[in-house]
């Protein structure tokens, strides 16, 4: 069984998971077919979410809404190319000798959800912390990250910079 950091750690949300179940052979794909309590218990530790019959729903609609997902003519859900690609695993090459994407941020308290969701981003991006919100990165993850800021609609808040790195 499956830990909650371990999950997180393997997929960015709900919707994410019940994206990747969709993909034959995948874990969970596997759960879902053969362990769906299993599945479900998972499903439920992911984000701190109660996985409850109108989330799931909900989850499920927000997906096909997006593009992720489509029903095809015998009313099975299909994965779109947009949600291949969404849960692609994304492995950025590294930027030249100490160069660096700086981040940061000021994303105000009523606005709080998306400031732990881009922290997420953040750290799947090979992101790390150098003060509470600035990021650094050594990897060329700039297309992804705008593409992500934009889709979140996080431009308001987000600064992104191209840096050197100067040792002293």
């Amino acid at each position: 069984m499956s830990t909650k950091n371990e999950l997180q750690k393997k997929y960015r949300s709900s919707t994410d998971y019940i994206l990747k179940s969709l993909i034959p052979y995948s874990e969970p794909n596997i759960k879902l077919a053969y362990k769906p309590n299993q599945f479900f218990d998972d499903l439920e530790k992911l984000d701190g979410w109660q996985a409850k019959r109108k989330s799931l729903r909900t989850s499920y609609y927000r997906a096909i809404k997006k593009g992720l997902l489509e029903i095809d003519e015998t009313g099975i859900p299909r994965l779109t190319e947009k949600g291949k690609n969404k849960i692609k695993v994304y492995k950025p090459k590294k930027l030249g000798k100490n160069a660096r994407i700086l981040v940061t941020f000021d994303i105000p308290e009523v606005e709080k959800r998306k400031r732990e969701r881009l922290r997420v981003l953040l750290r799947e991006l090979y992101f790390k912390q150098v003060q509470k919100s600035v990021w650094e990165t050594e990897y060329d993850v700039i297309d992804y990250l705008k593409a992500e800021i934009e889709e979140k609609r996080l431009q308001p808040y987000v600064n992104v910079y191209e840096s050197l790195k100067i040792n002293l």
